[in-house]
């Protein structure tokens, strides 16, 4: 074998990876793998908390539209399968009903069927929802800001996964972060 020949292999490139590039990459991919499975979890626990989240925010719209706007009265109606706000229509002099908004933002939304249930608290009591017949009022929103004290429960059928909105006299709603029933 020549000097020339010696050199040249010894300069020759190289190929392959180091050790430490294998385990940076090892452990990048046991990152993403983690936070992957972090983020799939129980689907119905994240469709609990949207769907509580979306409700808190629908409330907190129709309110804060009847505050700008000064219209009638509207209500939030409740069924254990969904909810719709109401408008309070004047049908002649003496008779007033209450019909649903058919509005994008304000309903009717009725949940996937058997993923959640609505339970609603008035005074410290449950009060019996309809499960799918019309829409009566529960928590009611006046043009100056005040609703109607309640605590409106999700559930999941069948799990120990809950949310509550608590609605307040003076027009806080919250939703509060109880995942799991006593």
């Amino acid at each position: 074998m020549s000097v020339r020949q010696l050199q040249r292999g010894m300069h020759a490139p190289q190929h392959g990876f180091t050790l430490m590039e294998l385990l940076v990459v090892l452990v990048l991919i046991g990152i993403v793998a983690g936070l992957a499975t972090l983020s799939l979890g129980d689907g119905s626990e994240r469709k609990l908390r949207a769907e509580a989240e979306r409700l808190a925010a629908t409330l907190r719209l129709a309110r804060d539209e009847l505050l700008i706007t000064g219209e009638s009265d509207r209500a939030l109606g409740l069924r254990r399968d969904g909810y719709s706000f109401l408008e309070l229509m004047v049908l002649d002099g003496s008779t007033r009903e209450w019909r649903p908004l058919v509005d994008p933002q304000l309903g009717p939304r009725q949940f996937e069927q058997g993923l959640i249930e609505v339970r609603l608290e008035l005074d410290g009591e449950y009060t019996a929802l309809p499960q799918t017949s019309g829409w009566e009022p529960h928590v009611r929103l006046g043009n100056t800001g005040e609703m109607t004290p309640a605590l409106i429960t999700l559930q999941v059928p069948g799990k120990d996964l809950v949310r509550h909105i608590e609605v307040g006299l003076e027009g806080r709603i919250e939703v509060l972060d109880a995942i799991t029933t006593p």
